[in-house]
Protein backbone atom coordinates (compact mmCIF):
# COMPACT_ATOMS: atom_id res chain seq x y z
CA UNK A 1 0.00 0.00 0.00
CA UNK A 2 1.40 3.45 -1.30
CA UNK A 3 1.22 5.77 1.42
CA UNK A 4 1.62 9.63 0.42
CA UNK A 5 3.74 12.24 3.18
CA UNK A 6 5.97 15.03 3.28
CA UNK A 7 9.06 15.17 2.02
CA UNK A 8 12.46 15.88 4.06
CA UNK A 9 16.06 16.29 3.44
CA UNK A 10 16.92 12.89 4.48
CA UNK A 11 14.80 12.18 1.25
CA UNK A 12 17.21 14.07 -1.21
CA UNK A 13 19.25 11.21 -2.80
CA UNK A 14 15.73 9.02 -2.99
CA UNK A 15 14.12 11.94 -4.72
CA UNK A 16 17.38 12.44 -7.46
CA UNK A 17 17.30 8.70 -8.21
CA UNK A 18 13.70 8.65 -8.67
CA UNK A 19 14.13 11.66 -11.31
CA UNK A 20 17.33 9.96 -13.06
CA UNK A 21 15.28 6.55 -13.33
CA UNK A 22 12.24 8.98 -14.64
CA UNK A 23 14.77 10.62 -17.27
CA UNK A 24 16.39 7.67 -18.35
CA UNK A 25 13.26 5.62 -18.99
CA UNK A 26 10.66 8.06 -20.38
CA UNK A 27 12.37 10.74 -22.39
CA UNK A 28 14.75 8.71 -24.88
CA UNK A 29 13.91 9.58 -28.88
CA UNK A 30 12.37 12.94 -26.93
CA UNK A 31 15.68 14.37 -25.53
CA UNK A 32 18.66 14.08 -27.03
CA UNK A 33 20.93 11.00 -25.96
CA UNK A 34 23.27 12.90 -24.59
CA UNK A 35 21.33 15.15 -22.07
CA UNK A 36 20.08 11.23 -20.54
CA UNK A 37 24.11 10.46 -20.51
CA UNK A 38 24.99 13.33 -18.88
CA UNK A 39 22.44 14.27 -16.66
CA UNK A 40 23.23 17.07 -13.51
CA UNK A 41 22.79 14.72 -11.04
CA UNK A 42 24.69 16.82 -8.12
CA UNK A 43 22.64 20.14 -9.16
CA UNK A 44 19.12 17.89 -8.48
CA UNK A 45 20.93 16.60 -5.56
CA UNK A 46 21.98 20.23 -4.49
CA UNK A 47 18.56 22.27 -5.60
CA UNK A 48 16.60 19.21 -4.09
CA UNK A 49 18.11 19.35 -0.97
CA UNK A 50 18.17 23.23 -0.36
CA UNK A 51 13.96 23.07 -1.12
CA UNK A 52 13.55 20.28 1.56
CA UNK A 53 15.96 22.94 3.79
CA UNK A 54 13.70 25.63 2.89
CA UNK A 55 10.70 25.68 0.71
CA UNK A 56 10.03 28.76 -0.88
CA UNK A 57 6.55 30.46 -0.45
CA UNK A 58 3.80 27.55 -0.15
CA UNK A 59 5.87 25.06 -2.09
CA UNK A 60 5.87 21.48 -1.36
CA UNK A 61 7.43 18.14 -2.09
CA UNK A 62 5.58 14.70 -1.12
CA UNK A 63 6.60 11.19 -1.34
CA UNK A 64 5.00 8.14 -2.51
CA UNK A 65 6.54 5.57 0.40
CA UNK A 66 5.84 2.18 -0.48
CA UNK A 67 6.55 -0.09 2.48
CA UNK A 68 9.92 2.41 3.15
CA UNK A 69 10.82 2.68 -0.20
CA UNK A 70 10.35 6.08 -2.44
CA UNK A 71 8.41 5.06 -5.62
CA UNK A 72 7.95 8.31 -6.81
CA UNK A 73 7.47 11.93 -5.56
CA UNK A 74 6.14 15.18 -6.85
CA UNK A 75 6.84 19.00 -6.34
CA UNK A 76 4.93 21.92 -6.25
CA UNK A 77 5.65 25.37 -6.62
CA UNK A 78 3.54 27.68 -5.07
CA UNK A 79 3.05 30.40 -6.43
CA UNK A 80 4.12 29.06 -10.12
CA UNK A 81 7.77 30.12 -11.28
CA UNK A 82 7.29 33.35 -12.68
CA UNK A 83 3.95 34.40 -11.22
CA UNK A 84 4.03 37.38 -8.71
CA UNK A 85 3.93 36.93 -5.29
CA UNK A 86 0.22 36.50 -3.95
CA UNK A 87 -0.71 34.27 -7.67
CA UNK A 88 -3.23 32.33 -6.72
CA UNK A 89 -1.64 29.58 -9.42
CA UNK A 90 0.50 26.91 -8.33
CA UNK A 91 3.16 24.80 -10.63
CA UNK A 92 3.44 20.84 -10.63
CA UNK A 93 7.04 21.41 -11.66
CA UNK A 94 8.22 17.44 -11.20
CA UNK A 95 6.28 14.46 -10.75
CA UNK A 96 8.01 11.07 -11.02
CA UNK A 97 7.82 7.46 -10.56
CA UNK A 98 10.59 4.50 -10.40
CA UNK A 99 9.99 2.79 -13.51
CA UNK A 100 9.52 -0.49 -11.98
CA UNK A 101 6.24 1.00 -10.77
CA UNK A 102 5.15 2.87 -13.30
CA UNK A 103 0.87 2.21 -14.42
CA UNK A 104 0.40 1.31 -10.86
CA UNK A 105 -1.64 4.09 -9.40
CA UNK A 106 1.13 5.59 -7.90
CA UNK A 107 1.63 8.45 -9.96
CA UNK A 108 -2.09 9.19 -10.11
CA UNK A 109 -2.53 9.45 -6.36
CA UNK A 110 0.49 11.70 -6.05
CA UNK A 111 -0.98 13.89 -8.71
CA UNK A 112 -4.12 13.72 -6.68
CA UNK A 113 -1.97 14.44 -3.64
CA UNK A 114 -0.54 17.73 -5.07
CA UNK A 115 -4.31 18.76 -6.68
CA UNK A 116 -5.64 18.09 -2.94
CA UNK A 117 -3.08 20.14 -1.61
CA UNK A 118 -2.87 23.33 -4.08
CA UNK A 119 -6.84 23.22 -3.70
CA UNK A 120 -6.34 23.69 0.23
CA UNK A 121 -3.80 26.28 0.33
CA UNK A 122 -6.38 28.18 -2.25
CA UNK A 123 -4.64 27.87 -5.03
CA UNK A 124 -7.57 28.28 -8.13
CA UNK A 125 -4.98 26.88 -10.82
CA UNK A 126 -2.32 24.62 -11.46
CA UNK A 127 -0.09 24.69 -14.82
CA UNK A 128 2.57 22.02 -15.35
CA UNK A 129 5.10 21.72 -18.03
CA UNK A 130 5.94 18.51 -20.21
CA UNK A 131 7.89 17.81 -23.24
CA UNK A 132 5.51 18.31 -26.31
CA UNK A 133 6.87 14.68 -27.79
CA UNK A 134 5.95 13.11 -24.22
CA UNK A 135 2.70 11.74 -25.03
CA UNK A 136 2.96 9.21 -22.58
CA UNK A 137 2.78 12.29 -19.86
CA UNK A 138 0.23 13.99 -22.15
CA UNK A 139 -2.16 11.14 -21.81
CA UNK A 140 -1.76 11.03 -18.06
CA UNK A 141 -2.20 15.07 -17.31
CA UNK A 142 -5.32 14.60 -19.35
CA UNK A 143 -6.88 11.65 -17.78
CA UNK A 144 -6.37 13.97 -14.77
CA UNK A 145 -8.04 17.02 -16.36
CA UNK A 146 -5.18 19.04 -17.28
CA UNK A 147 -6.17 20.75 -20.80
CA UNK A 148 -3.03 22.50 -22.71
CA UNK A 149 -3.34 26.18 -22.79
CA UNK A 150 -1.18 27.05 -25.58
CA UNK A 151 2.48 27.64 -24.13
CA UNK A 152 5.22 26.48 -25.40
CA UNK A 153 8.54 27.10 -24.54
CA UNK A 154 12.22 25.70 -25.07
CA UNK A 155 13.30 23.46 -21.93
CA UNK A 156 15.74 25.30 -20.06
CA UNK A 157 18.19 22.34 -20.05
CA UNK A 158 17.85 20.47 -23.25
CA UNK A 159 16.38 22.87 -25.80
CA UNK A 160 13.51 20.77 -26.53
CA UNK A 161 10.32 22.06 -26.93
CA UNK A 162 7.87 22.02 -23.97
CA UNK A 163 4.09 22.68 -23.88
CA UNK A 164 2.04 23.66 -20.99
CA UNK A 165 -1.00 22.21 -19.19
CA UNK A 166 -3.89 23.63 -16.91
CA UNK A 167 -5.90 22.95 -14.56
CA UNK A 168 -8.92 24.40 -12.40
CA UNK A 169 -8.72 23.70 -8.28
CA UNK A 170 -12.13 25.65 -7.81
Amino acid sequence: MVRIREAFPIDTEAIVEVTASGWRAAYPGIVPARHLRDLPISTWRHDVRSGLRAPEGDSFTRIADLDGVVAGYCYVAAPAGGEPEGSRIAELVAIYVEPAFWRSGIGRELARAAISEARERSYEEIVLWTFEDNRRGLAFYKALGWEPDGGRRPHRATGVSTVSLRRALA
